[in-house]
């Protein structure tokens, strides 16, 4: 089918201007075409993509007239040799029915228009429109002719953006992807061919990009979501309503600052959640810190607190005790004296032990005084004491030997 596109389809590619905003860098490629061929291989065009990959959206028929002149002039010259030729009347007969039944078919044929699904025919009636014929076979006079058949499904388009500044002169690509439908084919047809459709295009979907971008920061940019879409559609929609096109819908498919940019806003994002981390784990050590403290001064608490029960116990068993004291001064001397008693008892049964005998002694007092000298002279001994061996190497004044 790429022998069958006219010149008018292979219209050239935008130029581009270096480093203008809203203009590619690169030559854009026309994406929309049209072909021109039989009106009964319409159907087979509009589904057959060219070398490039394009699929056509308007078919123009290759004769105005549907008359199929093959068979129209095949019968004339089948009944003319019948008619001419000295043949026998049997074969001059069926030779006038063959030509009689091939113009019939050429000339009924015309009668017949096919329009392919997902598509509309364009009617014409002395060089003006007549109207516009649905999907299906539809019996149509002959002097009615079908100039187009036009696509009216879905058509998507791509129109990249380069170098579009934002607000703060950042300059952004930006690629969306449109899809339109053709709703009436007669203005479609009449008002522009699709190659001049598809520079249309492209100018009306880079300029509404352009004023979308211009009124956004960098930092907002890259945030384009469902509104934006919805705002591009409807300004593009309302460039292309002229030429009978309905925009279906838009969607951002790339959004790309510099890369410089790009990795300077997440170096910045990256620091941001790095401070943040950092700030938790300051007030997570900080948590920790109180709550060593408190634990600290819990114990201490604790501990004061015990200390202070145990003085106040120990000032309680003092008081109790100074009062039994007072109380039974003769049981408490009996008591003492008991002890004494027990302890003397005690230090009888061994040989090397001292007894002091008689009231008012302590027993470890007169151990101190005995073992240790006073201003480096030895204690004189006192009397009715005994000792294992005298300080002066002499006898006590008075000895008595614990019995064995």
């Amino acid at each position: 089918m790429a022998d069958d596109i006219p010149a008018e389809t292979a219209a050239p590619a935008s130029s581009a201007v270096p480093g203008e905003p809203g203009v590619g860098t690169a030559s854009l490629e026309i994406q929309l075409t049209q072909v021109r061929v039989p009106l009964q291989d319409a159907a087979e065009a509009l589904s057959t993509a060219d070398a490039a990959g394009r699929l056509p959206i308007i078919v123009l028929p290759q004769q105005a007239l549907r008359i199929r002149n093959e068979l129209v002039i095949g019968g004339v010259i089948v009944a003319v040799l019948g008619l001419v030729l000295d043949l026998q009347l049997a074969f001059r007969g069926g030779a006038l029915g063959i030509g009689a039944l091939l113009i019939v078919l050429g000339v009924f044929q015309s009668f017949v228009v096919p329009v392919p699904e997902g598509s509309q025919a364009v009617l014409l009636r002395r060089g003006r429109f007549d109207r516009t014929l649905g999907p299906g076979n539809h019996f149509v006079p002959p002097w009615l002719i079908v100039s187009h058949i036009v696509t009216t499904r879905e058509t998507p388009f791509d129109a990249p953006a380069v170098e579009i500044p934002t607000r703060d002169d950042v300059r952004t690509n930006v690629d969306i992807l449109m899809t339109f439908r053709i709703g009436a084919p007669e203005k479609f047809v009449f008002t522009i061919s699709a190659p001049d459709f598809d520079q249309i295009c492209q100018a009306t979907c880079q300029e509404a990009v352009r004023l979308m971008v211009r009124e956004k920061d960098s930092n907002e940019i890259l945030d384009l979501g469902e509104a934006d879409a919805t705002r591009l559609r409807e300004a593009i929609g309302v460039s292309l309503e002229p030429y009978g096109a309905e925009v279906v819908r838009v969607v951002l498919t790339h959004v790309m600052p510099p890369l410089d940019f790009v990795a300077s806003r997440e170096a910045r994002r990256l620091a941001t959640l790095q401070r943040a981390e950092e700030q938790e784990q300051h007030a997570l050590a900080l948590l920790r810190q109180n709550d060593r403290e408190e634990l600290t001064r819990a114990t201490i608490e604790g501990r004061r607190h015990a200390i202070e029960l145990e003085a106040t116990n120990e000032v309680a068993r003092l008081e109790r005790l100074e009062e039994r004291i007072r109380l039974y001064p003769n049981a408490m001397h009996w008591d003492v004296e008991t002890m004494r008693l027990d302890v003397a008892r005690s230090l009888a049964a061994n040989t090397r032990a001292m007894v002091q005998v008689g009231p008012g002694a302590d027993v470890a007092a007169a151990l101190l005084n005995h073992t240790l000298p006073e201003n480096g002279v030895p204690p004189e001994p006192a009397a009715g004491r005994t000792a294992d061996a005298p300080d002066s190497g002499a006898p006590p004044a008075s000895s008595s030997r614990p019995k064995r």
